[in-house]
């Protein structure tokens, strides 16, 4: 052998020992640093987030050498499982199984059991039933169950598998009562408990929340616990057609069984319907359970149509729009709720409290014990004439609502307006006497001695007191003694701009004729702008007379810059004009006119309405209880 040839052998040999003694150096079993990065997708890595099961169900599928079984047929796998878990007294194989099956529905796996075709829908309702024996099994007591991750992934499969169910079904969700066949046993399912106004059958639409993004409102209310977010859709006829208007509710399934049962065939399951506005928890055997609640999805849904954005524009300059004027309910009324009235301003609507009325339902509190009202006016006609039509609609509401005068919630209403939406909600709690006709004339009305006819209208429109349903309001960005921006030029323009409803025209041409009557000095306003210009005298009046007790009054005052009150205007109505005496609280906020979105504004609500409840309490009424359904027996 050559000397070069030695080198080449030596050389080899010595590359080949190098090799292994490097990979000596890699051993079996270790960690890979990630540097600065985290193993969190592995960690949680599970069914719900990526293709994969979890390392709990991986321990399991180990545990029984079930792993190639899987891959070749998971719904064998299942079976097997199955049996296996039947005489297991542990509890982490129910979690595998609710786990496989829900991996199954996601990859819309179909097979065939015993001459039953099996799809997504069927997986989905296995990995509910499992998921739901599994969360059952936990003993009661066990504080650290709710640490576990399996208890949290537990839940969070059964939510999903019953959204999915109603995603994936054909048709409108009507009553059920099938047997439904799964990759082990069958499952009876009938028609249980439901809260809701109507038949589930009724509703015009059923909706998975969980299929909707949301957008334009800041928060999205979610509550954690069990069951399926719904947006259940009604059909609200207006003057020009049909919307769909969205409410909250959770679908959950009930079962009464277990492992044996579902193989046997015997196994029973009750779908119930539970609206987000009547019912927060339920009770499983003897235990409180949440119920998964999404508020936020459905104010969205219903708000995404523009009908209800042009309402503003067509109520201001025409008086009319495809929405009747009056208070519209948020949900169904709910007896022991207290009503929360929102009133808009000028040229507005009810759309522009969405921000305020989604943070507020986030709220377990206040949504326990309010309900939520919305008053929808013509901002246009003149301000007394819009104020006596809200009190109208206040007394109607609450008379048609309760006609025998059983609620006392019913008159403990707290009315909320904005600008002058204010100014009507003032209206609702004064006791004017002869102020109002005194500013405008200087004579009581008895010293106008007018005809019956005349001296009703005149009474109609000047001569208020208090309601004995309201018992709380607030001002936001209210002009007591007018806006500097409803005068001169934009006045001339509006009255050019504005046609009138033919009520508000009449009323006014009424008003008109009876002016000389009374005193040449008085000018009829023709138009919310007339009343609100900083001139008009019985507006000036309006705002020296105080609310009247019991009612309380707080005010939120916007400006829009540095300046320290008493200076300081929002670009709509100056503090100076906001302000006024005798209110419980005065909240100033950094803000333009419309203010009631801003996140201080919403915080002074919420500390308002608790304080009306923490005062009721006080005064011996206290507030309704959240409502609880208790298991049905088996």
């Amino acid at each position: 052998m050559t000397l070069t040839r030695c080198r080449g052998v030596a050389q080899a040999l010595a590359a080949v020992l190098l090799v292994l003694v490097l990979g000596g150096c890699t051993t079996p079993v270790g960690v890979t640093s990630l540097g600065r990065n985290y193993g969190y997708e592995q960690i949680d890595r599970c069914a719900l987030n990526s293709k994969e099961y979890s390392s709990f169900t991986a321990a399991v599928l180990h545990r029984y050498d079930l792993e190639g079984v899987y891959a070749k047929s998971p719904t064998r796998c299942l079976s097997e499982l199955h049996a296996l878990a039947c005489a297991d007294v542990r509890r982490d194989p129910l979690f595998a199984l609710a786990e496989l099956s829900f991996l199954q529905g996601k990859q819309g796996r179909t097979d065939t059991v015993e001459g039953h075709k099996l799809t997504a829908r069927n997986y989905f309702a296995a990995s509910a039933v499992y998921s739901y024996l599994f969360l059952k099994s936990v003993a009661k007591g066990d504080g650290e169950a709710p640490f576990d991750r399996r208890f949290r992934i537990a839940c969070d499969l059964y939510n999903r598998s019953l959204g999915y169910i109603v995603a994936l079904r054909q048709g409108p969700l009507a009553g059920v009562e099938q047997k439904m066949w799964l990759p082990v046993g069958s499952i009876q399912v009938q028609n249980g408990h439901s809260d809701l106004a109507k038949p589930i059958a009724e509703y015009a639409v059923v909706l998975p929340a969980d299929r909707y993004q949301i957008r334009g409102l800041s928060v999205r209310n979610r509550m954690g616990g069990m069951g399926a977010p719904l947006i259940l859709v009604n059909e609200r006829k207006i003057q020009q057609g049909v919307v769909p208007v969205g409410a909250a509710a959770t679908v959950f399934l009930r079962v009464h069984g277990g492992l044996a049962d579902l193989a046997k065939g015997t196994l029973r399951g009750e779908v119930e319907f539970y609206s987000a506005g009547s019912t927060r928890t339920i009770m499983i055997d003897d235990r409180k359970v949440p119920l998964e609640q999404d508020i936020t999805a459905p104010i969205a849904y219903t708000l995404d149509n523009p009908l209800y954005w042009e309402i503003e524009k067509a109520l201001f300059r025409f008086g009319q729009s495809s929405f009747e004027t009056g208070i519209y309910q948020s949900h169904p009324y709910k007896p022991g709720k207290i009503p929360i009235l929102w009133v808009h301003g000028t040229m507005s609507s009810p759309v522009w409290w969405a921000e305020m009325w989604n943070t507020l339902m986030g709220d377990q509190t206040l949504r326990e014990h309010y309900q939520y009202w919305f008053y929808l006016y013509d901002s246009g006609k003149p301000v007394m004439q819009s104020a006596v039509q809200l009190r109208q609609a206040i007394e109607a509401r609450v008379k048609q609502l309760d006609p025998e005068g059983k609620d006392p919630a019913l008159r403990q209403m707290v009315v909320i307006g904005h600008s002058q939406g204010g100014l009507l909600t003032k209206a609702t709690a004064i006791d004017t006497g002869d102020k109002l006709i005194l500013a405008a004339t200087g004579k009581t009305l008895a010293e106008l001695k007018l005809s019956p006819a005349d001296e009703k209208l005149v009474s109609t429109y000047t001569l208020l007191k208090p309601l004995p349903e309201v018992k709380r309001v607030v001002f936001i960005s209210t002009p007591h003694r007018g806006s500097f921006l409803a005068g001169g030029l934009a006045r001339r323009f509006i009255k050019w701009f504005i046609r009138l409803p033919r009520q508000a025209v009449q009323t006014s041409a009424q008003f008109m004729h009876l002016a000389p009557k009374v005193g040449p000095q008085v000018k009829v306003a023709a138009t919310s702008l007339d009343s609100m210009a900083p001139d008009n005298p019985g507006l000036l009046a309006m705002a020296e007379i105080p609310v009247s007790p019991p009612i309380k009054a707080h005010s939120i005052i916007a400006i829009d810059g540095d300046e320290m009150p008493p200076d300081g205007d929002d670009g709509v109505v100056k503090y100076s004009s906001a302000h006024i005496t005798g209110v419980e609280s005065e909240l100033v906020v950094r803000s333009g006119h419309s203010c009631q979105s801003k996140p201080k504004t919403i915080e002074e609500i919420r500390r308002i309405l608790l304080a009306h409840l923490a005062e009721l309490k006080r005064d011996g009424t206290p507030p309704p209880q959240p409502a609880e359904i208790a298991s049905p027996n088996p």
